[in-house]
This record gives structure tokens, C-alpha cells and sequence, in this order.
């Protein structure tokens, strides 16, 4: 992203917007591809959200294929999903605090990321794992062992993330370079059709995992975090109080994990048809439209959340002091691979 600021004494008046940089035309792409290579190109979309993008992939080509998923491949598919939004939203957390000049906070918040890349790891075999998703199951199954160090890390993890949220809460220094700045009110949040983290700091409390459950979370239902405020305090709440609540959903669904089957696989076609399935990502609800001959398939739509753009730039800014400006644009937490595929 390229933004010019035009600054009149200490506020921003206006702002020129430029994206664009990074569009690789994903969509089209999917449609020459085999669906085992197409699932390969879609979890190297994103690297955060890469379980988001690849478990909605696949969830609309189950539909397309009648395909039930175990419950145990469910569970694990949740587990996945909740690690991945703890990542991400810590990953924003840092960038925020560290723009704040809060280095020791972030510092602390870095140990807790390394540490949920770790029981990514003992999850998916490795820290990031494309491909872990795949139609009908996942690719990996947790042994007795690696489930033992998966919920002794995210208890741990749990225990230290619960002391940096109540710290953090009231810290009075966050408080007065956050409360008030960067307001984008629900009235402008549902105008703009902003989703996830961004929607729910405005009031706005749609979240897919609860509304329209898909995997087991129907089973497991995580607790829905609302802010009314809009602004940059109410963002980092939904952001600090969210990454908590999928630890919490982590370890529960991980310390009921059903047996049964698991294993999924990547057919060479799917049947003829269309079919649309939507996830919560850790940016918002992700949808992916998909259509078939049969052979191949014919179309691919991917609705990524709204990210930062011209519009939303001039709703935040304009009027702020030009100081602000740089947290105001860390608390959207904004990825350009997401709105740019």
C-alpha cells in the first residue's frame, strides 16, 4: 500500500490511496489448475490466514462432492482454525504495541506467538503447513504424546495471555493513545461492509464461527467479543480478548477430541456444480464460490474481508493528528495478500 498524507498544520486533511502492488490473479489461476494443485495454490495465498483460505477452499468442494467430514477431522480442523486467529491476532497485537513505543509488552506478546508456533507444529507438522486442510478430513492426525504437549503449551500460553489482558485492559498509557482515535462507528462499519475484528469493535457482532456454524463449532462454541466504540482502544480489546478466547477454544476442543477417522484426500475432479462456503478468518468472514464442468473447475470467487482502502483510509485519518496516523493504520490490522489475491 501507498499512502500520501496531506497534512494541514499537525492534522491530516486528506489522503491519496494506491494499491494494487501485489495482485497475482489467484482466481484465475484455479481454474487451470487440478484441484490437488489448486489446493496447494490457495494455502499459499496468505500466510496468516493460510488454514482459513485452504478450509473454506475445501469446504465448498465437499459440497460439491456430498462429502460428510468425520468428527474427529471437524474437531481438529477447529483446533487448527483457533491456532492460526491466536497467531494472527497477537501478530497485530505486536505491531500495535511496538508502535505504541510499548517494546516490553510486545517483547511478552512475542514469546506467546513463538509459543503457539510451536503447537503448530505438533498440530500440523510444521510451524506453517499449507495443505493441512484437505476435502473430507485433514492431513494429520495427533498422537497421545504431541495432544499432552499441545495442552500443557496452551495452558501455559493460556495462563500468561489471561495476566497480559488484565494489565493491558486498563493500562492507563494505552488508554490515552488509543480511546477516541481512528472512530470508524457502526452506522460507517455496516455503510463500508467491514467484517471480522474491524466490525466487531464498531458493535457489529457477526461472526460466522457462531451464526453459521461450520466444522465443530457448532459443538464448540466460542464466545462472541463485542466492542461499541470504534476506535483504536476497541479494536485492540476485540483483538486481545479474541486471541484469549481461541486459546480457551483450543484447549477445549484438543482436551475433547472424539476418535474416529481423520484422514482426508485431494480428488483429481470434482462433480459438476457449484457451491459457496464461508469461514470466520482471523480478518473477518472469508467466502469462496466455486463452480465445475466435472472436469475442472470452470470459476473461482474468492470475497475476502474488506481491507484497508482509499475509503476507509479518508474515514480514519482525515482529521487525525498526522502523529497518529501509523497506529491508526496498525490497528486495522490490514493484509494486502488477502485483499490483493
Amino acid at each position: 500500500m501507498r499512502m500520501v498524507l496531506r497534512v494541514e498544520g499537525e492534522r491530516i486533511a486528506d489522503v491519496e490511496y494506491r494499491d494494487g502492488y501485489s495482485h497475482r490473479g489467484i482466481a484465475e489461476r484455479l481454474t487451470r489448475a487440478s484441484i490437488p494443485q489448486a489446493i496447494h495454490i490457495v494455502s499459499h495465498i496468505c500466510a496468516v490466514d493460510t488454514q482459513a483460505h485452504t478450509l473454506v477452499f475445501c469446504q465448498a468442494l465437499e459440497t460439491l462432492l456430498k462429502v460428510t467430514v468425520p468428527a474427529r477431522a471437524a474437531t481438529l480442523r477447529v483446533i487448527a482454525a483457533e491456532v492460526e486467529r491466536s497467531i494472527a491476532h497477537l501478530g497485530a497485537l505486536i505491531a500495535i504495541l511496538n508502535t505504541l513505543g510499548l517494546a516490553r509488552e510486545a517483547s511478552f506478546l512475542g514469546k506467546l506467538h513463538h509459543g503457539l508456533g510451536e503447537v503448530q507444529q505438533h498440530l500440523c507438522g510444521a510451524s506453517v503447513q499449507p495443505n493441512y486442510h484437505v476435502p473430507g478430513g485433514v492431513r494429520q492426525d495427533i498422537t497421545g504424546s504431541a495432544r499432552e504437549s499441545m495442552l500443557l503449551q496452551l495452558r501455559r500460553l493460556e495462563r500468561l495471555m489471561y495476566r497480559f489482558v488484565d494489565r493491558f485492559i486498563d493500562h492507563r498509557g494505552v488508554l490515552q493513545r488509543t480511546v477516541g482515535y481512528g472512530l470508524l462507528g457502526r452506522e460507517a462499519a455496516e455503510q463500508f461492509g467491514v467484517r471480522g475484528p474491524i466490525a466487531r469493535a464498531a458493535g457489529i457482532p457477526y461472526d460466522a464461527r457462531i451464526d453459521r456454524p461450520y466444522a465443530a463449532y457448532a459443538t464448540f462454541v466460542p464466545n462472541r467479543v463485542v466492542q461499541e466504540r470504534g476506535d483504536v482502544y476497541s479494536r485492540l480489546v476485540v483483538l486481545a480478548l479474541e486471541a484469549f478466547e481461541s486459546l480457551k477454544l483450543a484447549i477445549k476442543t484438543l482436551s475433547n477430541l472424539p476418535d474416529g477417522e481423520w484422514a482426508g484426500n485431494a480428488p483429481e475432479a470434482v462433480p459438476a456444480g457449484s457451491a459457496t462456503a464461508s469461514v470466520e478468518s482471523a480478518r473477518g468472514t472469508l467466502r469462496y464460490t466455486v463452480q465445475s464442468n466435472g472436469v475442472k473447475l470452470t470459476s473461482v470467487r474468492i470475497d475476502a474481508p474488506r481491507q484497508f482502502d482509499r475509503l476507509l483510509a479518508r474515514t480514519f485519518l482525515a482529521g487525525m493528528i498526522v502523529d497518529d496516523a501509523a497506529l491508526i493504520i496498525a490497528s486495522t490490522a490490514p493484509c494486502v495478500a488477502c485483499a490483493e489475491q
